[in-house]
């Protein structure tokens, strides 16, 4: 938390990063937030604009080094922001997953990245096994 703190006060860029994130994360989680406060309430309403300014911010510092283009980083970063409810759904589900079963998890992980199919696999009585080649009726590959 240190070297954050450093970096704030040492780079003035950083706080404008910061706001300037911050403000795109508000206009996108407001503009959420009707759509929530129609079906979810004012804490609908809540949640989308913290998360919107919060994965705003998030994204905001990530790509900070990264992206020269300040238009470019404003653009990446309200992209983010408007789907921002979806990326927290989605880090919430995948930090289940990693608590529930932390081994299938990462064999599903791992499956991705080679580009298989983790529906086909089938467990054997030892554990998970690959499945079997898959052949038509006569005998090709």
């Amino acid at each position: 938390m240190q070297d954050w703190l450093k970096k704030l006060f040492a780079e003035p860029q950083t706080l404008g990063i910061i706001v300037t994130s911050a403000a795109v994360g508000l206009f996108a989680g407001l503009a959420q937030g009707v759509v929530e406060k129609r079906h979810g309430g004012w804490g609908g309403f809540l949640r989308a604009v913290l998360t919107g300014i919060a994965v705003a911010v998030i994204v905001g510092l990530g790509i900070e080094g990264f992206v020269a283009s300040e238009t470019l980083r404003l653009a990446i970063v309200g992209g983010c922001a408007v789907v921002s409810e979806d990326i927290w759904m989605g880090l919430r589900t995948l930090g289940g997953t990693m608590r529930r079963d932390p081994f299938g998890f990462l064999v599903r992980v791992l499956d991705a990245i080679r580009g298989r199919d983790y529906s086909a696999r089938r467990s054997g009585g030892a554990g998970i096994t690959d499945p079997a080649p898959l052949h038509d009726e006569k005998g090709k590959p």
